[in-house]
C-alpha cells in the first residue's frame, strides 16, 4: 500500500495515530545485525511505516537496497526508500530504481541529497542529476 493512502485514511479518522520509525545504514555488519534485530522488536509497535535512508554521496546504496527489500518482504511492514541523485550517475540511479519495483517496494522519497562528506556545496556529478525533481521524470 502506498504510504499517501495511509495518510488520506488517517486525516478521516481523528482518533488514528501514524507515525513512522527510520533507520539509517549500519556502518558494520554487526550493526546490520543489530538493526535488524531492533526492527523486529519496533515493528512490533505497528508503525504505519518504516523509512530506510540513503547514505551521504550513495555510499550505502547497496544496503539501504538490502534492508528496504527486507523490511518490506521479511519483516512485512510498509517501507519507504530514500534515494538520492548525490555522486549518482543515471546508471546507479536506474539500477536502484529497477531493484526498488522487483522488491515490490511503492513508496520512495527522492532527495537532491546532502554535499559528500568534505564538501560544502553539492556538484552535480558527470551523467547524473541536479536535483530531486530529476529522479521523477
Amino acid at each position: 500500500m502506498k504510504i499517501i493512502e495511509k495518510i488520506r485514511a488517517a486525516a478521516a479518522d481523528p482518533n488514528r495515530v501514524v507515525f513512522s520509525f527510520e533507520f539509517f545504514p549500519p556502518k558494520t555488519e554487526d550493526g546490520v545485525d543489530n538493526l535488524f534485530e531492533r526492527m523486529d522488536r519496533m515493528v512490533a509497535h505497528n508503525p504505519s511505516f518504516c523509512d530506510i535512508t540513503w547514505g551521504a554521496g550513495g555510499t550505502t546504496a547497496d544496503l539501504t537496497l538490502e534492508i528496504a527489500n527486507r523490511m518490506q518482504n521479511i519483516v512485512c511492514v510498509e517501507t519507504m526508500m530514500h534515494l538520492t541523485c548525490t555522486n549518482m550517475p543515471v546508471e546507479k540511479i536506474d539500477h536502484a530504481l529497477q531493484t526498488i519495483k522487483s522488491n515490490g517496494l511503492q513508496n520512495v522519497l527522492a532527495l537532491r541529497g546532502d554535499p559528500p562528506h568534505g564538501q560544502d556545496k553539492f556538484v552535480q556529478v558527470e551523467g547524473g542529476f541536479a536535483c530531486a525533481r530529476d529522479l521523477l521524470g
